[in-house]
C-alpha cells in the first residue's frame, strides 16, 4: 500500500473515532443530568428525541429544559382549566395564577442564560419550580390524574434546568 492510500485509512480512523468518542460524551452529558431529575425516564427520552440534543453542551440542553418546561406548564394550564367546576374554583384560579407564573420566570430564565447570569437564573429558576409545585400543594391528596401528570413533566423539566443551571 503506498504512503497516501495508508494517511487516507489513518485519518478515516481518526475522524471515525472523533465522531464516535463525540456521540458517547453527548450522551453521558444526557444522562450525567437526567439521572438527577425526579423523572429520569422521562428527561433521557425527551432530550434523546429531541433533535437539539445532538451535540450540545450544557447551556444547549438547559435551552431545551427552559423550552419543555415552558411547553409543559402551558400544557399544565390547558388541563387545570379544563378541570374547572363549582366546587374548585379558588383551587384552580391559584393553580392558573401560579403556572402562569412559572411560564414568565421561565421565559426570563432563557434571557438569563444568554446572559449567562447563572445565579438569577437558578433563583428565578427555583421561583419558577415553587410556581409549577403549588397547584399540586392546592389539591393535596385529591389532585385529579392527568393534572398529576402533566404538572409532573413541568416539574421535571424545570428541575432539569435546575441541575443543569448548578453546573453551569
Amino acid at each position: 500500500m503506498n504512503s497516501s492510500i495508508r494517511m487516507f485509512h489513518l485519518l478515516t480512523m481518526i475522524v471515525a473515532l472523533a465522531v464516535a468518542l463525540l456521540n458517547k460524551c453527548q450522551a453521558d452529558l444526557i444522562d450525567d443530568f437526567c439521572v438527577k431529575s425526579n423523572n429520569p425516564t422521562l428527561c433521557t427520552n425527551t432530550l434523546r428525541s429531541d433533535p437539539r440534543s445532538k451535540g450540545a453542551d450544557a447551556r444547549g440542553l438547559a435551552t431545551i429544559a427552559i423550552k419543555k418546561a415552558e411547553e409543559a406548564t402551558r400544557a399544565s394550564i390547558n388541563v387545570v382549566k379544563s378541570l374547572l367546576n363549582s366546587g374548585n374554583k379558588e383551587i384552580i384560579s391559584t393553580c392558573i395564577e401560579n403556572f402562569s407564573s412559572a411560564v414568565t420566570n421561565l421565559k426570563e430564565c432563557e434571557s438569563l442564560l444568554n446572559r449567562r447570569d447563572t445565579g438569577t437564573l437558578r433563583s428565578i429558576g427555583s421561583a419558577a419550580l415553587t410556581d409549577v409545585g403549588t397547584c399540586t400543594d392546592e389539591f393535596r391528596a385529591n389532585e385529579p390524574a392527568k393534572l398529576k401528570e402533566a404538572s409532573g413533566k413541568a416539574d421535571t423539566f424545570v428541575q432539569l434546568l435546575l441541575i443543569i443551571a448548578s453546573a453551569l
